[in-house]
């Protein structure tokens, strides 16, 4: 149960900022906090390198982590393929960077302010300890937070999807035309009419549909399997695989050379197998193209 929770899509933080101002919010908080209710009182310079120094570096790290591993580590931080347990991890990942860099940070106080000797690896134990229970806070808050934004924003994607329906039904040549729903193993989907399918493609335990409307070709990313796909539009013939991996609209298609083809509104090159060509021959679809 655990393992399927962690394979859960989960919206990708839109805002990258408010990662930041969350967890820059939270360490001067809490450490804030701890120097109000602690035994001895402090001074404004040590009030200044304690709680502003840890907040400062916090708030550096999280922009690190945010901005810039994305671009190191982009197939992690693929928004496709963004889920629960990468979440998580990013949240671990964040912890762990902010506790060594606050680990630097209190060994550096330790020599040059209070002019005593520390161990790293015992600072490390403790700021990673005290981090993390910090980071509960944000962590927690961010997933419910980001949730909340996605189920907002997938509301007012569908409300668009509907006023776009409305629309196309309304014009002449697709108002005879059944509308179908296009959804896997979550609660994500797409509605369209079949003709507006140019072709699907399979990536593992996702599949990207590309579509078009009005001229314009778009793409939605849907977790489920091309068999799947394929069940739902069984009542279109013209939508036929010429790959595993491949679904296409025969009507889109513009030309066939050896075992490529090409679409009529997409520059993309798509394979065909030799069985699935030969079933096409063999069905008639050849025909048609």
């Amino acid at each position: 149960m655990l393992i399927q929770f962690f394979k859960q899509p989960f919206p990708y933080f839109q805002k990258k900022w408010q990662i930041v101002v969350l967890v820059a919010l939270c360490i001067f908080t809490v450490l804030t906090i701890v120097q109000f209710f602690a035994a001895t009182q402090i001074t404004l310079y040590l009030f200044v390198l304690f709680v502003g120094g840890f907040t400062a570096v916090s708030t550096i790290c999280s922009a690190i982590v945010v901005y810039i591993f994305p671009i190191l580590f982009k197939r992690f931080f693929d928004k496709k393929r963004w889920t629960k347990g990468k979440y998580f991890a990013f949240a671990f990942i964040l912890t762990l960077t902010i506790s060594v860099a606050n680990t630097l940070y209190d060994c550096f106080l330790a020599a040059r302010v209070f002019h005593v000797e520390v161990s790293f690896f015992i600072c490390l134990y403790k700021d990673f300890l005290s981090t993390s229970l910090i980071g509960i806070i944000p962590t927690t808050f961010g997933y419910f937070w980001i949730k909340n934004q996605g189920l907002h924003s997938d509301l007012q994607e569908k409300e668009d999807q509907n006023r776009k329906l409305i629309s196309r039904v309304q014009k002449k040549g697709v108002s005879d035309e059944k509308i179908i729903t296009l959804s896997g193993n979550t609660k994500d989907s797409l509605t369209l009419f079949p003709r507006e399918l140019l072709y699907i493609e399979s990536s593992g335990n996702y599949i990207q549909v590309y579509y078009q409307i009005n001229e314009q070709i778009s793409q939605k990313t849907l977790r489920a399997t091309l068999q799947q796909m394929e069940e739902l539009l069984n009542d279109y013939p013209y939508i036929v695989r010429c790959h595993r991996a491949f679904l296409v609209n025969i009507y889109q298609i513009e030309k066939i050379k050896g075992f490529k083809l090409w679409l009529k509104s997409t520059e993309t090159e798509i394979p065909i197998s030799k069985t699935y060509k030969k079933q096409m021959e063999h069905s008639g679809y050849s025909s048609q193209i």
